[in-house]
């Protein structure tokens, strides 16, 4: 028997049947399979009753996880189907579900959207090669006006990393594919337009991987037509933002990287001077339209060039990078701690938490961070100052307050450097606010 004669046979044989998922299969194992029969069963008990009444190439089931016995009715259909092949084709979130129905009798099983060649393998019966030729020749539509104003709008986004991108992208899927509702999952997070976005985590029309850098982070989930079906040309334009988002967030991704090297400090790992004046810009804005109070803490570490002759540089990066990383643990998770040069180190603090008013006292927690960081470093062992390192650290620190001591961020640094002064001239190893003196102090 030739190949030739077998491809044709193969194309002879009548029917396919999809059972589950019909909306969304049934136009897919179409183009696909193309010339042969499509017969679509309602449900695995449809699916059941029909496989007897005439020849059927492959059974393709659509997964329902709503349904309590999908095991035994998976059994109870590849037993009607005998040799013939039973796929399931499944949402990513349900692969584990339908791989236990492989011992149920399940022949294979491919992801949504399933492509001609993952079909083919676990149906093993070839696609159409008119329909692969007709695929490769197809032209994606020439974008719109309208579809180029909204991606450029995507941008500024892009330079920031806001989260809303997702729900852009989204919106230009929506409005290009005039889509009931559309949305963009990537690495977890979800950005969604239109009707009932919610049923587009479990059900979607159309889906279109995304991938970035070669590597498969998301999807495009695609809800019903406003006009009533989607065509091949949606299916080529849905492929073409699937590629330009998947640049997007190529750009996203080195954008982030791009900041983080640039508002990093190399020897710590924390925030450093450049990030530190860009988020006071932006903390003490905010400060002064929602009125809490900001207060920056300006510290050192006592005596730190006695440490960097005694035991070298090596050992005085070493402290550094310890002593920052000490505070940063011992400090709230919205605070922002800084090195702000040499061994000196910027802490802002924050609370939006009500109206700041007039006589308002310093913030306890601010305190209280303040004595466990002093406890910690008490007890902390300095490997590289020996076994007996415990204690022999100590820093000192100014504070400064807005809107009530500074109002710019130069000004607070410049009262907090002030406050640091006071706290050496005092004997070192304490917490100075001007005017309150040393706020540690039992």
């Amino acid at each position: 028997m030739s190949d030739a004669w077998a491809d044709d046979r193969a194309f002879a044989e009548p029917r396919l049947l999809v059972a589950g998922d019909t909306e969304r299969l049934v136009p897919v194992v179409s183009e696909l399979f193309s010339p042969v029969p499509v017969v679509a069963a309602a449900d695995y008990l449809a699916a059941i009753a029909e496989i007897p009444r005439a020849p059927t190439q492959g059974v393709i089931l659509g997964i329902d996880p709503a349904c309590r016995r999908t095991v035994s009715a998976v059994g109870a259909i590849k037993q009607v189907a005998g040799e013939t092949r039973v796929v399931a084709c499944c949402e990513p979130s349900y692969e584990p579900l339908t791989r236990k129905l492989l011992s149920a009798g399940l022949d294979d099983y491919v992801i949504f959207p399933p492509s001609g060649a993952d079909l083919e393998r676990a149906l093993q019966i070839p696609v159409s090669h008119t329909r692969r030729e007709w695929m490769q020749t197809i032209r994606a539509p020439e974008p719109t006006f309208d579809e180029l104003t909204h991606l450029t709008s995507l941008l500024p986004h892009v330079l920031t990393g806001d989260r809303t991108l997702l729900r852009e992208m989204a919106a230009v899927v929506a409005a290009g594919l005039r889509a009931e509702s559309a949305m963009v999952v990537v690495d977890g997070s979800t950005g969604s337009v239109g009707s009932q976005p919610r049923g587009l985590i479990d059900r979607a029309v159309l889906v279109q991987e995304l991938h970035r850098e070669g590597r498969a982070v998301g999807q495009i989930r695609v809800g019903p037509s406003q006009l009533g079906a989607y065509h091949a040309d949606d299916t080529a334009r849905l492929r073409v933002y699937a590629g330009l988002f998947g640049k997007l967030l190529e750009l996203v991704s080195r954008s982030r990287q791009w900041q983080q090297w640039a508002f990093q400090d190399d020897l710590t790992g924390l925030p450093n001077r450049r990030r530190l004046m860009a988020f006071l810009d932006e903390i003490l804005d905010r400060a002064a339209r929602e009125q809490f109070p900001v207060t920056v803490l300006l510290f050192d570490i006592d005596d730190f060039k006695s440490f960097n002759d005694s035991f070298g540089h090596e050992t005085g990066d070493e402290i550094i990078r310890e002593t920052g990383q000490l505070f940063r643990r011992c400090s709230r998770r919205h605070d922002l701690v800084a090195r702000f040069g040499g061994d000196e180190f910027v802490v802002v603090f924050w609370d939006a938490e009500g109206r700041r008013s007039a006589g308002s006292q310093h913030p306890s927690e601010v305190i209280g961070v303040l004595n466990r960081f002093r406890r910690e470093l008490s007890t902390h062992q300095f490997a590289r100052l020996g076994p007996r390192s415990s204690g022999s650290l100590t820093c000192s620190g100014g504070l400064a307050r807005f809107p009530w001591q500074a109002r710019t961020p130069a000004e607070l640094l410049a009262r907090a450097d002030q406050a640091l002064l006071e706290a050496k001239r005092a004997g070192k190893n304490r917490f100075w606010l001007i005017g309150s003196g040393d706020v540690c102090a039992e």
